[in-house]
């Protein structure tokens, strides 16, 4: 199975927001998830499904993301242990207990519960830093992760180990 990880893209100040849960994405933010999106279609990357954190700017991503996709047909479902201050990691990664060997699995989700993801993915203590927007693939074969390329939301570029 391959995971792409994912941090949100840019979104709002807490204050124009009024709380962190309601924060949204900036035009600037949906921009580059969607070149994001479009560069891991180029990449071959079909995805399977989509899970995200339940929070605004999450889900937001999580649909651009979907919606760069031509043949997917979902789904985009909210998994509250995404988000960062619910659930543990283990119940954050439970819904790859379902995929099958050769799906391509979404997980939109927050600093710095998406680098602790990858880092139990990968089993290392410490994982790469995810910028805002930023995807990261991990291969992932009878349980043991192996870290492929994180690709930037500015460059879009890969970045290697």
């Amino acid at each position: 199975m391959r995971v792409v990880l994912v941090r949100h893209g840019e979104a709002v100040d807490a204050r124009l927001a009024r709380s962190d849960e309601r924060r949204w994405l900036t035009d600037g933010g949906r921009r580059k998830v969607t070149a994001v999106g479009n560069t891991l279609v180029e990449l071959g990357l079909s995805f399977s499904c989509v899970y995200t954190s339940p929070l605004v700017r999450a889900v937001q991503t999580a649909e651009i993301l979907a919606a760069t996709q031509p043949d997917f047909d979902g789904p985009v479902e909210v998994h509250v242990p995404l988000s960062s201050d619910e659930g543990t990691v283990a119940q954050a990664l439970a819904p790859l207990d379902h995929a099958g060997d050769h799906a391509v699995v979404v997980l939109v989700s927050h600093m710095p519960k998406v680098e602790v993801l990858g880092g139990q993915l990968c089993q290392m203590d410490r994982f790469v830093s995810f910028r805002t927007g930023a995807a990261c693939l991990i291969d992932v074969d009878e349980g043991r992760g192996q870290f492929q390329w994180m690709l930037d939301p500015d460059t879009l570029k890969r970045e290697r180990p």
